[in-house]
């Protein structure tokens, strides 16, 4: 094993982007180094990494993208171990590995904090019902791969969970990149049998006690629910309708929250998808382009520029799709199905 190398780079060089193939692990020699990656309240942070600190640590041994953005400010000198290097590096040097799995640990309780916070959650229900909520805040959101991996998790960690059915359904549809369906109930806390907040219910109805008659109503004009009828009408092929509604969704000017800014971000996709599917392909083309416009950075990106080569294609402009193609092969990350679907496309293969 050769061991580590040493990289020097100049002021303003990118060490990765996020979303990047995670190989190798770094330590900052000399110089600065800044990361900068979106929290779970998708707000947009940066943290400096520290002379003799690691960096990129987690994705390169988890085997997943990169988190963030590493970023040289000035100049720097970063050594750069393979991962088998750096396993060996620490294999016998406890007070490295104690101190990252503090930091990983402090890290782990922040986010979990963050997750309580936006779910509104005070004091703990049960992890079964939390990973659930959790798995379908990501979905009502748009963020399909987090939410299918939550539901993953659920399935495997409760097979025989008071969810399963639901999440069995869920996985499914986040899988394909369906809209949340409107005709899923809304997602109801329930004690586990035996718990003791189950058992003072199970004495409650003994008791007699009337059940609450408080039902949550939906306003028919929130954004969720206009979102979850659009999404409806496009599932069930009523594709002028469902412009209709995802465009009421789009041009919302009003206050919008952090998370309905996503669904809103959603329809103007959805709208394109929805021309897409009844053959309208200029506008879909005009709906693709705008949301590019809008949202340069949109979680849908690269699915939307896919969808545009599509429409580009089948309204006869091949040359032009061909590009577009090409350009959807090389954003990451770059091993995904739709990277792969616009392979087959450059290869003259399946749509």
């Amino acid at each position: 094993m050769s061991g580590p190398i040493v990289r020097n780079y100049k002021g303003g060089s990118i060490v990765y982007f996020e979303k990047d193939k995670a190989e190798d692990i770094f330590v900052l020699q000399k110089g600065r180094v800044v990361l900068t990656y979106t929290n779970i309240n998708g707000v947009e942070l940066k943290e400096d990494v520290k002379l003799g600190e690691f960096f990129g640590v987690k994705s390169a041994i988890g085997r997943y993208p990169r988190e963030e953005t590493a970023q040289v400010i000035g100049a720097a000198t970063v050594l750069v171990f393979k991962v088998p290097e750096f396993e060996k590096f620490v294999s016998d040097k406890t007070h490295l590995i104690i101190k990252m799995l503090k930091v990983f640990s402090s890290q782990l309780r922040q986010v979990h904090r963050q997750v309580r916070e936006i779910l509104g959650q005070g004091e703990a229900k049960n992890p079964a019902f939390e990973l659930m909520n959790v798995a379908e805040v990501f979905y009502k959101n748009g963020n399909f791969e987090h939410a299918a991996y939550a539901f993953e998790k659920y399935i495997q960690h409760y097979p025989d969970g008071m969810y399963i059915d639901r999440a069995k359904q869920l996985i499914d549809l986040a899988r394909k990149k369906t809209p949340f369906p409107l005709t899923i109930q809304e997602l109801v806390y329930k004690p586990e049998p035996g718990s003791q907040t189950g058992k003072l219910q199970e004495m409650l109805k003994t008791m007699a006690v009337p059940a609450s008659n408080t039902t949550s109503s939906v306003d028919p004009n929130s954004i969720l629910s206009q979102y979850d009828k659009a999404s409806t009408l496009m599932n069930a092929g009523k594709y002028a309708e469902a412009i209709d509604m995802f465009k009421t969704v789009s041009d919302r000017t009003d206050s919008v929250t952090q998370e309905e800014e996503q669904f809103v971000e959603n329809s103007l996709f959805y709208m394109g998808k929805s021309s897409f599917k009844a053959k309208d392909y200029p506008s879909a083309i005009s709906h693709f382009s705008n949301f590019i416009k809008r949202y340069p950075k949109g979680l849908l990106l690269k699915e939307n520029l896919y969808h545009l080569a599509l429409a580009t294609e089948a309204s006869g402009d091949k040359e032009k799709a061909k590009q577009l193609f090409q350009k959807v092969t090389q954003m990451p990350p770059m091993d995904d199905s739709i990277s792969e679907d616009a392979k087959s496309k450059l290869k003259g293969g399946r749509s």
